[in-house]
């Protein structure tokens, strides 16, 4: 039992020390590659802003004035383990 404890101690600390790097050095975490700008069209659709964006952009003060409301945070690696959940629940019934 301690050693699932051990690890996932790691785990949290290694994800606790690369958040805070993304903190330190928002560039380094805001790329093109890990950021999508999307923008919702006059019929209600979601398009991806189809310009090209580097840091020196002003994206990341253009975040911290946004209201709350207009970010949203998806994630690749939640969103696989939410699939994977949804499929072991309809897989058990």
């Amino acid at each position: 039992m301690e050693k699932k404890w051990t690890k996932f101690r790691i785990i949290a600390g290694m994800c606790a020390a690369l958040g805070w790097w993304g903190l330190l050095y928002p560039e380094l975490a805001l790329t093109p590659d890990t950021v999508k700008v999307i923008y919702i069209d006059q019929e209600g659709r979601e398009q991806l802003l189809p310009s090209e964006w580097s840091f020196d952009d002003d994206l990341y003060l253009e975040l911290l004035e946004a209201d709350p409301d207009k970010i949203h945070f998806r994630s690749k690696l939640l969103t696989s383990l939410q699939s994977l959940w949804e499929a072991f629940q309809h897989g058990n019934q």
